[in-house]
C-alpha cells in the first residue's frame, strides 16, 4: 500500500483499538477521552508528516509517536492519579510497551470488550462503543451498520462515554457478567466483519484487515475459559469462510464478481479449514444460535465444487430454521434466492416477492438484483431490465453500480 493516506487510515483502524484499551487499562475510564485524543494526536501527525517519506516501520512510529503524546498530555493533566513509581516518565513509557505486547494487549482488548458493556447501557450502545473504541470504525461507518444516521451513533457514544468516565476504573467482569455480555460482543464482531466483507463504503465495498481483525477478535473470546460458547466459535466459522472468498469477491478492474462466477480455486482452502474446525468445536450443546445456522450455509457455499453441486436443499432448510431463529427480510431474500436452485426460478421469484413490500428490503440493491438475475435467467428480459435499473440506482459504491450495469448491458447482445 503506497498511497500515504491509505497507510495511514488502514493502520490507524487497525492500531487504534490496541492502543486505546491498552491506555484506558492503565490510566482508567475517567481518562477515555486522553486515550482517544492521544491516538487521534498521533494520527494528526503521521498525515501532516508521512507524506514527505514513510518510516521505516509504520507501526513502530505510531506507538512511539502515541507514548510519547500520552506522556506529555499526563504531564498537563494532573487529574490523573498516579502511583508514585508512574510518575516516572520513563517507567510509564514501559509500562505502556509492556501493556502493548503481543500477550498483554489480547488480555486488554479482550477486556475492555466485556468491560464496556456496562449493564446500565443498551446493547445498542455497547455495540457502538466496542465498534468505536476497539476497532476504529467512524460515527458514519457504524450508522451505515446499523442503518441510523451517524448523528444516533454520536449521541449513543456520549452516552456510553460517560457512563464509563463515571466508572473510575475498569474491572474485569466475573464469568457471570461476561457471559450475559457475550451477545454484544459477538454482535458487535459480526457487524465489523460485514463492514469489512461488503460494507457501505462508497470508494471500496472491501476492507480484508476489517475481516482479518473480526477473526482474530472471535477468536481470542473463543480461546477464553471464561466465555468458552458455541456460539462463539461458529460465529469464527462464519468468518473464516466468508473470508476464504475474499480474493475473488472483485474482479481486476475492481467489479464486484457474482458467487456462481467465483474462480473456487482461488478460494482460500486452509481458511475453509480452519472453519470447519471451529464449526466442529460448536456442535457442542444442545442450542442451535443464528450464527450455527449462518456459519452453516457459508459452509456449504464453501465446500462446494460448483454451483451446480450445491447441497441447495440443505441451504434452504438452514434458511428455513434461520427464520425462526432470527428472522429478517435479508434472510427471506436469500431464501429465496436458494430457492429458486432447488425448485426453479418462478418458485424464487415467488419467494423473493413476497418479502419485496418491506421497506429495508425494498432500499436494498442486492434483493432487485437478485430478481432481475431470475428473470433475466427465465428469459422475461423486460423485467429484468427493470429490476436491474432499480437495483443500480440503489447501489453504493461503483463496484456494486458496475457489476449490475455490466449485467444490464449483456441484455440486448
Amino acid at each position: 500500500m503506497s498511497d500515504p493516506a491509505a497507510l495511514i487510515e488502514d493502520l490507524f483502524r487497525r492500531e487504534s483499538g490496541h492502543l486505546v484499551s491498552a491506555l484506558t487499562r492503565l490510566l482508567g475510564p475517567a481518562n477515555l477521552a486522553l486515550a482517544e485524543d492521544v491516538v487521534h494526536d498521533a494520527m494528526l501527525r503521521a498525515i501532516h508528516t508521512w507524506p514527505s517519506g514513510l518510516p521505516r516501520d509504520p507501526k513502530a512510529w505510531i506507538l512511539q509517536t502515541a507514548k510519547n503524546r500520552a506522556i506529555d498530555l499526563i504531564r498537563r493533566d494532573r487529574r490523573w492519579t498516579a502511583s508514585p513509581s508512574d510518575d516516572d516518565d520513563d517507567a510509564f513509557g514501559h509500562t505502556l510497551e509492556a501493556a502493548l505486547s503481543p500477550a498483554e494487549d489480547a488480555t486488554n482488548q479482550l477486556a475492555m470488550m466485556f468491560s464496556i458493556c456496562d449493564d446500565s447501557l443498551s446493547r445498542e450502545t455497547h455495540v457502538t462503543l466496542i465498534l468505536r473504541l476497539l476497532c476504529g470504525l467512524s460515527p458514519a461507518e457504524i450508522g451505515r451498520a446499523f442503518l441510523v444516521d451517524a448523528a444516533t451513533i454520536d449521541r449513543r457514544l456520549h452516552r456510553g462515554r460517560a457512563r464509563l468516565q463515571a466508572l473510575g476504573r475498569l474491572h474485569d467482569p466475573t464469568d457471570q457478567e461476561a457471559r450475559a455480555r457475550l451477545p454484544s460482543v459477538l454482535h458487535a464482531l459480526y457487524l465489523l466483519f460485514n463492514e469489512g466483507y461488503h460494507g457501505s463504503d462508497p470508494h471500496s465495498p472491501l476492507h480484508p484487515g476489517m475481516c482479518a481483525d473480526a477473526l482474530r477478535l472471535a477468536e481470542l473470546v473463543a480461546a477464553s475459559p471464561a466465555v468458552a460458547a458455541a456460539e462463539v466459535d461458529a460465529l469464527a466459522a462464519l468468518f473464516c469462510f466468508h473470508a476464504a472468498r475474499l480474493a475473488t469477491r472483485l474482479d481486476q478492474d475492481g467489479v464486484l464478481v457474482p458467487l456462481a462466477e467465483q474462480d473456487r480455486t482461488r478460494w482460500d482452502r486452509a481458511l475453509i479449514g480452519r472453519g470447519v474446525v471451529h464449526l466442529a468445536s460448536a456442535s457442542t450443546g444442545d442450542r442451535m444460535t443464528r450464527w450455527h445456522l449462518e456459519a452453516g450455509v457459508a459452509c456449504e457455499h464453501t465446500i462446494a465444487a460448483s454451483v451446480e453441486d450445491t447441497n441447495w436443499r440443505r441451504i434452504v432448510e438452514l434458511y428455513d430454521a434461520l427464520m425462526a431463529v432470527a428472522p429478517s427480510p435479508v434472510i427471506a431474500m436469500n431464501r429465496g434466492v436458494a430457492i429458486a436452485e432447488l425448485d426453479g426460478l418462478d418458485a424464487g421469484r415467488d419467494a423473493l416477492l413476497a418479502v419485496g413490500e418491506d421497506a429495508k428490503v425494498a432500499e436494498y440493491p442486492f434483493y432487485w438484483g437478485a430478481l432481475a438475475d431470475i428473470e433475466r435467467r427465465a428469459g422475461r428480459v423486460a423485467d429484468a431490465r427493470g429490476y436491474y435499473e432499480r437495483a443500480i440506482a440503489l447501489t453504493r459504491s461503483r463496484a456494486e453500480r458496475v457489476s449490475y450495469d455490466k449485467r444490464l448491458q449483456l441484455l440486448t447482445k
